[in-house]
């Protein structure tokens, strides 16, 4: 019985229920197969939202701009800059969504012959826009400075740049506080006077950034700006950079941010972008584009120069003319990224004593170190909640300065809890998003902020800290084949809140298993009838999952993944990447 399943992860296992008269209905309305209509009805989509996630089109489903509040006033006073040919300072952050932001808009406005300099500040920095930086783009002539990714609790240096003489723009989708930064503009669909329901309200900050530019053009456009001999150049151009930033902030693949990398993703496949065509040839990445290889292959190589390099070098790269000076960036942010994770894993193994030895019963799990290196601090932490299922946050201690990245599991709003601290006077800095957010705090605070996170972080959690894996389908080992995969891809792009379709196969033996680099595991399974599938599972060595798969033999599973398409030599074969077993009772 399949409600009876003990998964050796300890997930409960949750198979899909479906309206046969919606499955019906998208079949032959739509023309589906049967596989991809199940999926669909399950997922809440119905006849009349199935065209709209199917086919979103930019003509039918790309809001106007002008809805976000200060959109028009930041458009016009942007526009008023460029037709005097004044220089434009740009300030972003130092992950994937600030480079793809501040890329964006540094080549549209180059293109327009307008003097651009950027800002993007190192870790140890700090987050958001610095005061000095404001002084030196009004001492080299700028009247007009945007922040890009943040800003929006940066009140003290976007005060001094105010004061200055500057006009800043905020372009930005981080939750606010009550009180807006002293812009000129603030633009940003998660301000508290915009409506929830908001079209752009899940936007990344590129997305922001890209109807920004829309705006702008339309502008731009009805001044007279362009000419014959300076004519008006195509934004869709941008729009793999959008795709690239809304996958890697991990935003929710629906309504426009799903049109937003659809439309990405068929751009990419041009390869028009310098940076990104670099990057893909280094990487042999000889397939049309996908959001995993967005998020997985691509990103954390852009990522690694704001974790233990020069953060402005992932801009650099995407808004990189030269092919050449493209490829050397690329190899550059490859090699960091292997320094990358030789750091994490340190890291990560120091985090996890702590974790395995410690004597409370939190609900959530805080770990620290001196001088763990900063820029990995947050990929621990979302190593630590993926194993446990709880809230954690990872905190760098150097000197008197406390950094952390914490990320969470349903039921815990990081945004507001860190916000929250950061009003008490807890924290010294902070923000973030529900499921992550980035802080910094005095050494002496670290037990004012423990007794914190113990009085706001519900006990509740720890009755309740079983994840649910949701499954698509059940199938039997024959039943994985190339052809299902085509249809599944009908559903692409996947990402959060559209999950790649998880299948269970039933009734399975290992019958090869090998360890490879990194932790993976690779393995075959047989079916109890016959047939035969590869198998991989990622960083299992070390997990009950992986254990089981080296330990356990001649015994029947069910096993539960994602399948994908594997040409391996030419050869069209069919791969499931494992996430969970549990014995066939």
């Amino acid at each position: 019985m399949l409600d009876e399943i003990q998964s050796v992860s300890g997930l409960r296992w949750r198979f899909p229920q479906t309206d046969s008269e919606v499955v019906s209905a998208l079949i032959q309305k739509f023309d589906l197969p049967d596989v991809v209509a199940r999926i669909l009805a399950s997922r809440g989509i119905t006849t009349e939202t199935a065209d709209e996630f199917l086919n979103p089109t930019l003509k039918k489903n790309l809001p106007n701009p002008l809805i976000l509040k200060d959109m028009e006033k930041a458009a016009n006073r942007m526009a008023e800059a460029v037709l005097a040919h004044e220089p434009i300072g740009l300030m972003g952050d130092y992950d994937v969504d600030g480079a793809t932001s501040t890329a964006t808009i540094k080549m549209f406005l180059e293109d327009l012959g307008i003097t651009v300099y950027t800002f993007i500040p190192e870790r140890e920095d700090g987050y958001g826009p610095n005061a000095l930086k404001m002084k030196e783009f009004y001492d080299k002539g700028c009247r007009v400075v945007a922040t890009l990714d943040c800003g929006m609790t940066a009140f003290e240096p976007i005060s001094a740049g105010t004061q200055l003489g500057l006009d800043i723009i905020v372009l930005d989708h981080h939750d606010p506080e009550k009180q807006l930064p002293n812009a000129y503009a603030v633009v940003n669909p998660k301000r508290l006077d915009e409506d929830p329901k908001h079209p752009c309200h899940y936007m990344a900050a590129v997305g922001v950034v890209f109807l920004f530019t829309v705006a702008l053009n339309t502008i731009l456009r009805n001044r007279g700006f362009y000419t014959a001999e300076r004519p008006e150049q195509s934004l869709i151009r941008f729009l793999d950079l959008v795709a690239f930033g809304t996958v890697c902030d991990v935003m929710r693949l629906q309504g426009v941010n799903r049109l937003f990398v659809k439309a990405g993703l068929n751009q990419m496949c041009k390869w028009e972008n310098k940076g990104l065509s670099a990057l893909a040839t280094l990487l042999g990445l000889d397939e049309p584009p996908t959001t995993y290889h967005l998020g997985y292959v691509l990103g954390p190589r852009v990522n690694a120069c704001g974790r233990v390099g020069h953060s402005d070098l992932g801009m650099q790269l995407l808004s990189c003319r030269d092919p050449v000076k493209a490829a050397a960036l690329a190899q550059h942010l490859n090699d960091l990224n292997l320094m990358r994770r030789d750091i994490e894993s340190s890291v990560f193994l120091e985090a996890m004593e702590q974790v395995e030895s410690r004597s409370n019963n939190d609900p959530f799990i805080l770990v620290k170190g001196e001088d763990w290196h900063q820029g990995v601090v947050g990929i621990v932490a979302g190593r630590l909640k993926d194993r446990y299922n709880l809230p954690v946050f990872a905190l760098s201690i150097e000197g008197d300065e406390v950094k952390g990245s914490s990320r969470s599991v349903q039921g815990v709003d990081l945004g507001t809890l860190i916000m929250n601290a950061l009003s008490k006077g807890i924290l010294t800095r902070g923000g973030g998003h529900p499921m992550a957010a980035g802080f910094s705090l005095k050494r002496e605070k670290l037990d004012a902020f423990y007794e914190y996170l113990k009085e706001n972080i519900s006990s509740d959690l720890m009755g309740n800290n079983t994840s649910d894996l949701d499954i698509d389908g059940v199938l039997d080992i024959g039943g994985a084949t190339p052809d299902l995969v085509q249809k599944i891809n009908l559903l692409a792009p996947f990402g959060e809140s559209n999950p790649e379709p998880r299948f269970m196969i039933q009734n399975v033996m290992v019958s090869y298993c090998k360890i490879l680099k990194n932790g993976h595991i690779s393995f075959s399974l047989t079916g109890r009838g016959g047939g035969r599938l590869n198998a991989i599972a990622f960083r299992a060595v070390d997990t009950e999952l992986g254990q089981s798969l080296l330990t356990t033999k001649d015994t029947l599973f069910h096993v539960v993944g994602i399948l994908r398409q594997d040409n391996w030599r030419g050869q069209v074969k069919v791969q499931i990447q494992v996430q969970d077993i549990a014995k066939a009772l």
